[in-house]
């Protein structure tokens, strides 16, 4: 939270880009690729770990944190979780 506090949110931040499209993609590749190697159950906070470790590795650069990122992370692995089943 403190992090939040000091680098504050993207204030340019739309809910659909091209950025908004590779998170969903990637999250969903990754939470696929990890469930065959490991359990399923792993798969979903490993991957989802991933996207929030990006998002504090951006709010260190000038793109800022974006929890609308994290939300299609969110939304990738929920397309996982539906086909991988």
């Amino acid at each position: 939270m403190i992090f939040l506090i000091a680098f504050g949110f993207e204030t340019n931040d739309k809910w659909f880009s091209k950025d908004k499209f590779k998170h969903f993609f990637g999250s969903y590749i990754i939470y696929s690729f990890i469930s065959e190697i490991k359990n399923k159950e792993i798969s979903v906070p490993i991957t989802f770990a991933l996207g929030l470790s990006k998002e504090f590795y951006d709010g260190f650069r000038k793109e800022k944190f974006s929890y609308k990122d994290l939300v299609w992370d969110a939304l990738g692995i929920g397309l996982g979780l539906i086909i991988v089943r």
